[in-house]
C-alpha cells in the first residue's frame, strides 16, 4: 500500500504521485530541440521527483545521466572533481540502470568532450546530463565546467550531447550571466507548486486505496494552509492519516486542527525551518512584508528580495512582495511577534471574564469586547506603541494576543492570516462555529481607506457573513471611534484606534 512521501524524491511504487504534465511536456520539448536549460525551486518542492520522472520518459529514446552534486561542497581541485565525477556517472549506471559501465579515464574538466563522446560511443544514444544541486560546486570549477559545455554546445549535435540540464534550489543567475554560459534565460523552468486540483488528486489516491476519506473542510484546509507546497502537503496528510486519524473512516477538522498545532508548536520540520533560516538573514524586511502587507514592491533586482524569492520565503502576488503559504506566515509571524511581556495583566484583570461579551444565543459580542479592548489600549498605549512602527507587528500582533486571551476562554479560537473568501483576513476568530473577520490597516490615506472596507465587504459576501470588523490603527486621530456603515447588505464596523500617545515617561 502506497503512502504520502514527506522526504527526497517520491518512488511511485510506494508513493502516492501527481502528473505534472505542462511542466513535463516544456522540459520534454527542449530536450527534442537540443535545448540546455536550468530547472529551479525551494526545497521540497518536487523538482528532483520531475527529473526523475522524466529519466524514466526518455530512458528508451535516449540515455540519460542524473547525477548530484549535493556533495560537491567542499571540492577544490579539479583532481578531486574529476574523481567524484567519475563515480557519481559509475554509480548511476550501476544503480540505476544495472549496468557495469567503467567511464573514460580523464585528468582535467577541458577533457570532459571526451569523455562525452565515449560513452556516446559505447551506448549509441544520444546522452541527457542532468545535474542536481549544482550551486554547491565550487564557483572556479562551475565556470570551467560551464566552458566546457559552451564548447560542447556549439556542435553538440557531433558530440551528441542533446541536453544538460542543471537543478538548483535558487536560479544560477550569477554564474549563468558570464557570456561563457550557454543557458538561455528564456529556457530556465521553475517547478511550481501544486495546484488545487493536484492537491485534491493526491488526497483522492489515499481515499480510494485505503477507503478512508478526507472531509471536505479538511481538504480546503490542507491546500490553504500549504497552498500547494509539495513537501507541506504530503507532510501534513501523512501526520493525518498516521498520528492523528489511524484507522478513522473520516478525517475531521478537528484532527486537522491537531495537526496544525503540532506544526506550529511542536514538530521541527524541515520546511519551516529552513523559511525561518533565510528570514532571519533578512530580518527588518520580512516584518515589513509580514506586517505591512501590499506596500513592499516585489522586483529580482533587489537582492534582498531576490535571495528571499528564490528559497521560497516571500512571492510575487500583483507586483507586491507576500508569503504566500500561509504556514509560512504563520510561522514566521510567530518568530518575529513582538514581546508584550506582562501586558496580559493589562489586558485582562483578576476582575475580566469573557462572560459578558457572550450574548444569549452563544453570539460574541465583538463590538463591546472591543470597546475594552480600546480601553486597555488608553492605559497602556504609551507603552506598547510609542516609537513603534507597523510593519514590527505591534498592532496586529496586540491586538491577536488581547482578543486570544478572551475567545480562548470561551473555547473559541483566534487565527492570524487565514484564507477566506478568495483571499487572505488578518484575523479571523472561531467560536461557538461562528466565524467574525477583522481586518487590520495602519496609517491609511483615503484611498486605501474606501479600498479596504470593499475588500472587506468582498471577503464577507464570499463566506456568506454579513458583518465584519475594520480596526485602523492611526496616528492622525484625535480619539478613538467606532462607525457603522452598510455597504452592499453587509455591515462594516470601523474601529479608529488612537497610537499617537505622550511618551511613556510622561503617563501616570
Amino acid at each position: 500500500m502506497r503512502t504520502f512521501c514527506t522526504s527526497g524524491p517520491v518512488d511511485k511504487k510506494t508513493c502516492y504521485y501527481v502528473e505534472r504534465p505542462d511542466i513535463m511536456a516544456e522540459a520534454l520539448d527542449h530536450i527534442e530541440n537540443w535545448r540546455y536549460f536550468t530547472v529551479s525551486a525551494p526545497r521540497q518542492s518536487g523538482k528532483t521527483t520531475l527529473l526523475m520522472d522524466i529519466v524514466e520518459k526518455v530512458k528508451e529514446k535516449y540515455l540519460p545521466i542524473f547525477i548530484s552534486f549535493e556533495s560537491f561542497g567542499r571540492i577544490k581541485t579539479e583532481e578531486m572533481f574529476i574523481k567524484n565525477f567519475n563515480k557519481k556517472v559509475k554509480n548511476f549506471f550501476k544503480f540505476n540502470m544495472d549496468i557495469d559501465f567503467e567511464p573514460k579515464k580523464i585528468s582535467a574538466i577541458s577533457e570532459l568532450d571526451e569523455y562525452i563522446m565515449d560513452i556516446n560511443k559505447k551506448f549509441g544514444k544520444d546522452v541527457i546530463l542532468m545535474i542536481d544541486e549544482f550551486e554547491r560546486l565550487n564557483e572556479t570549477l562551475m565556470n570551467e565546467f560551464l566552458h566546457v559545455i559552451r564548447e560542447i554546445y556549439h556542435s553538440r549535435h557531433g558530440y551528441k550531447l542533446r541536453s544538460v540540464i542543471l537543478i538548483s534550489v535558487s536560479y544560477l543567475s550569477g554564474v549563468l550571466e558570464d557570456n561563457a554560459s550557454p543557458f538561455n534565460i528564456a529556457e530556465h523552468m521553475e517547478v511550481p507548486y501544486f495546484t488545487k486540483e493536484q492537491v485534491y488528486d493526491l488526497l483522492s489516491q489515499h481515499e480510494k486505496e485505503t477507503g478512508q476519506i478526507f472531509d471536505e473542510k479538511v481538504k480546503e484546509l490542507i491546500w490553504h494552509n500549504a497552498a500547494g507546497q509539495p513537501g507541506l502537503t504530503n507532510g501534513l496528510a501523512y501526520d493525518l492519516v498516521t498520528k492523528k486519524a489511524p484507522g478513522e473512516k473520516i478525517i475531521t477538522v478537528e484532527h486537522f486542527e491537531k495537526t496544525l498545532e503540532d506544526y506550529m508548536y511542536v514538530y521541527i520540520d524541515k520546511n519551516i525551518a529552513n523559511i525561518l533560516h533565510k528570514a532571519e538573514k533578512e530580518k527588518e524586511l520580512i516584518m515589513k512584508i509580514l506586517f505591512e502587507p501590499g506596500k513592499v514592491k516585489f522586483s529580482i533586482y533587489d537582492k534582498r528580495i531576490n535571495f528571499l524569492y528564490q528559497h521560497g520565503v516571500i512571492d510575487n502576488c500583483g507586483g507586491k512582495c507576500c508569503v504566500r503559504v500561509p504556514l509560512y506566515y504563520k510561522a514566521l509571524y510567530t518568530r518575529f511577534m513582538p514581546e508584550i511581556n506582562g501586558e496580559k495583566n493589562y489586558m485582562a484583570t483578576i476582575n475580566d471574564t469573557i462572560k459578558p461579551y457572550i450574548k444569549k444565543d452563544g453570539s460574541l459580542d465583538l463590538n463591546k469586547l472591543l470597546e475594552r479592548y480600546t480601553e486597555y489600549i488608553k492605559l497602556r498605549g504609551a507603552i506598547m506603541f510609542k516609537g513603534r512602527n507597523y510593519y514590527e507587528g505591534v498592532y496586529q500582533y496586540n491586538l491577536d494576543q488581547f482578543l486570544s486571551l478572551y475567545v480562548e476562554a470561551a473555547e473559541g479560537k483566534v487565527y492570524p492570516e487565514t484564507q477566506v473568501g478568495g483571499g487572505r483576513i488578518d484575523l479571523l476568530i472561531n467560536l461557538n462555529n461562528r466565524e467574525y473577520l477583522i481586518e487590520i490597516k495602519a496609517n491609511l490615506t483615503g484611498n486605501e481607506y474606501e479600498k479596504s472596507k470593499k475588500q472587506l465587504v468582498e471577503y464577507l459576501k464570499r463566506s456568506g457573513l454579513k458583518e465584519g470588523w475594520l480596526v485602523i490603527y492611526s496616528e492622525a486621530i484625535e480619539d478613538f471611534k467606532h462607525e457603522i456603515e452598510e455597504i452592499d447588505g453587509v455591515k462594516i464596523n470601523v474601529w479608529f484606534i488612537k497610537t499617537n500617545f505622550e511618551s511613556p515617561s510622561k503617563v501616570n
